[in-house]
């Protein structure tokens, strides 16, 4: 009966802290790259650092934590104490805390992030690959061609049979900007 008391608190706190930790964040920093002051810049990056590893902790803890009476209201102070430029918690646990933190490990982060990366290029390429030779296939036994006859060699000119006409080229990133 007693939790109950506190769940009008919780759907009030929560909705405000989500807004109070990502909209105006997002807003400010906007702002602050809009008008090219590398302290506001740094500030907002700072926050930013701050509050993604909060976010990941606290995925992990949420169904414990979530349970604690006046969980969200605490949860909006620390994010507006991360914010406010009167106590730049950011600023302080960043210094503190995060950044002797990953400073003494960041060869192995790097070594690791580089890692995952290659992993997850071969991957992707592993799916691109078997995904371009069933579709291959596809195109050949459509015809009555022997599975045999599949070129080891694939790219998009040869999935798309003539019937459906020219490949059109999508335009490269750079001609978006």
């Amino acid at each position: 009966m007693q939790m109950m008391a506190f769940k009008p608190l919780a759907l009030l706190c929560r909705p405000i802290a989500v807004c109070v930790g990502f909209i105006y964040p997002s807003y400010a920093s906007y702002k602050a790259l809009e008008s090219q002051s590398p302290h506001a810049a740094a500030q907002w990056l700072t926050y930013w650092v701050v509050f993604s590893l909060f976010t990941v902790l606290e995925y992990f803890a949420d169904w414990l934590i979530s349970w604690v009476p006046f969980y969200y209201l605490g949860k909006l102070a620390f994010v507006l104490w991360l914010q406010l430029p009167q106590t730049q918690g950011a600023t302080q646990l960043y210094v503190q805390y995060i950044q002797p933190l990953v400073k003494s490990h960041e060869e192995e982060i790097d070594r690791a992030l580089e890692e995952g990366r290659r992993k997850a290029e071969f991957g992707v390429n592993e799916v691109k690959s078997k995904t371009m030779t069933w579709f291959h296939g596809q195109i050949y036994n459509r015809h009555g061609l022997p599975q045999e006859s599949i070129s080891p060699t694939i790219t998009v000119d040869t999935i798309i049979p003539p019937m459906y006409g020219e490949v059109s080229k999508v335009p490269s990133h750079e001609n978006l900007l």
